[in-house]
């Protein structure tokens, strides 16, 4: 279908919406003590700066030389990526994981999409064939965005980037730096990146949507090793945000996306929201993660962008992938 001036209006809120959700949820990110949450920030209303100490954070836990928790002995946080950041990871140190932004400030997934955005458009390139120029490109300015310091303030990265950069300084070639711990790399953030391809995609009538999801696969491999089992939430995802562009209604749109990864998936999340479910304070993995997204899309679905921007931010736990 043609791309109309409404439909580009709707993309670029959608880029925004992604920074703007980001930045709003990032001081809540990974709490899993309501209490906690609440007596640290209260409600938040707006941008807040996150705090500067976050008990049991796990990045007092977490291996500076590659994937999830170790030692602190690595240097690939510190001198490869995340420069002189290192000593936010010291055990028992339990700082937040973004205590070195501001308030409104984009987390590193946040940045990396603008990396991305950039890429794609000094590229004239929109169609599934020539989509891998773009991305081979995106592969060389992200290496160059992650070791030049400067370029982004986070003072986190998660296990596929510290993986990534740890293959990189074994010599191995860029295509074969992506890599799965088989624990903390299927996870919500993943699907961060997809969203600009989608996008650009979409905006050319010549791609099915076979491509458009071929495409979103591609772009996550950049930077990571999924399992066969992610895919069918990467494909569910692409459904749903090509099928909300379309126009098509928000809630109908989610139940279609709820059934393609789990069985009655639909009529599961719509029951959720008629319980009356709390909004879920979830982990990072997919299989939680995604579930979660699509509960707070149903059940917000008739309030404005700024409503559900503070639920989200407000119901902690991975709420910054889900933003």
């Amino acid at each position: 279908m043609p791309v109309t001036d409404s439909m580009k209006s709707i993309i670029k809120s959608c880029i925004k919406g992604l920074y703007v959700f980001d930045a709003v949820a990032s001081p809540a990110h990974w709490f899993y003590d309501r209490n906690a949450l609440r007596s640290t920030y209260g409600k938040i209303e707006g941008y807040v700066k996150p705090t500067e100490k976050m008990r049991g954070s796990i990045m007092s836990l977490s291996n500076t030389g590659g994937a999830g928790r170790g030692s602190d002995e690595g240097n690939i946080v510190g001198d490869v990526i995340l420069h002189d950041k290192k000593k936010y990871w010291g055990r028992g140190a339990d700082f937040h994981y973004h205590v070195t932004l501001s308030a409104g400030e984009n987390t590193l997934e946040g940045s990396l999409v603008r990396v991305l955005v950039r890429t794609l458009a000094s590229s004239s390139s929109s169609n599934n064939a020539n989509i891998s120029q773009d991305l081979n490109t995106f592969r060389s300015n992200y290496v160059d965005f992650m070791t030049t310091p400067g370029t982004h303030n986070d003072s986190y990265a998660s296990t596929c980037h510290r993986m990534f950069f740890a293959n990189k300084m074994k010599g191995l070639k860029l295509e074969d730096c992506p890599d799965n711990d088989n624990h903390n790399v299927d996870s919500m953030d993943a699907l961060t990146l997809t969203i600009p391809v989608i996008l650009k995609q979409f905006a050319n009538a010549n791609n099915t949507d076979e491509d458009i999801c071929n495409s979103a696969l591609s772009t996550i491999k950049i930077t990571r090793n999924v399992s066969h089992e992610f895919e069918r939430y990467c494909n569910a995802f692409t459904t749903l945000l090509l099928n909300v562009l379309r126009g098509d209604d928000l809630r109908d749109s989610v139940k279609i996306a709820a059934n393609l990864t789990f069985q009655n998936g639909g009529n599961i999340i719509e029951n959720m929201v008629k319980r009356g479910d709390d909004d879920p304070m979830v982990a990072c993995y997919i299989d939680s993660g995604f579930p979660a997204m699509l509960f707070m899309l149903y059940k917000y679905a008739d309030n404005d962008m700024a409503t559900i921007a503070l639920a989200n931010a407000n119901a902690g736990g991975e709420n910054v992938a889900r933003g």
